[in-house]
């Protein structure tokens, strides 16, 4: 049996150091694993809780409630305070839509984000979208702009308008 030497002693302190190494690298990698999921939840439930937070901004204001069941037949109706009003109420969703749809693009959310939280395929701007297009549009920043114009080509040239549906995609 050999003797026990310093060249011995080195390869146990470097194998050590080097499982030493590994072990840390696999436990950073859960830790940004959890971190990652927690922000992905408080992302999904932040979302949540303002698109519910509007609807029942909408479910406790009747006078908002009729705003926002306007449509092609009763928009002449309406005063330039409301269409301001409804202008509002369209900036403000879709900066949660914008909010979103950013987060799935830079990969903090999942590419579904859009359909979990109500803005995915149901989602149809109505005629008040059509209408206010000009007001909303410029208060969007141009990406999210080209993005709903491509999407939705009737807000620009107001044509090819699919009848009115929920106004929020709901």
């Amino acid at each position: 049996m050999g003797r026990w030497n310093e060249s011995r002693t080195f390869n146990l302190i470097e194998v050590l150091g080097l499982v030493a190494v590994a072990v840390s690298l696999v436990f950073v990698g859960l830790e940004v694993r959890q971190n990652t999921i927690a922000s992905r939840a408080a992302a999904y439930q932040e979302h949540g809780s303002h698109l519910s937070n509007q609807w029942l901004a909408l479910a406790q204001d009747p006078a908002l409630s009729r705003l926002y069941m306007t449509n092609e037949d009763n928009w002449h109706e309406l005063t330039e305070l409301e269409k301001a009003q409804l202008t509002y109420v369209w900036i403000a969703s879709l900066r949660s839509y914008e909010t979103i749809l950013l987060q799935v693009e830079e990969g903090l959310l999942d590419q579904d984000a859009m359909d979990r939280l109500g803005w995915g395929e149901a989602f149809e701007p109505g005629y008040q979208a059509m209408m206010l297009w000009p007001g909303i549009s410029k208060n969007l920043n141009p990406h999210m702009r080209e993005h709903l114009e491509a999407a939705f080509p009737y807000l620009v040239d107001q044509q090819g308008y699919p009848g009115d549906r929920a106004p929020l995609g709901n």
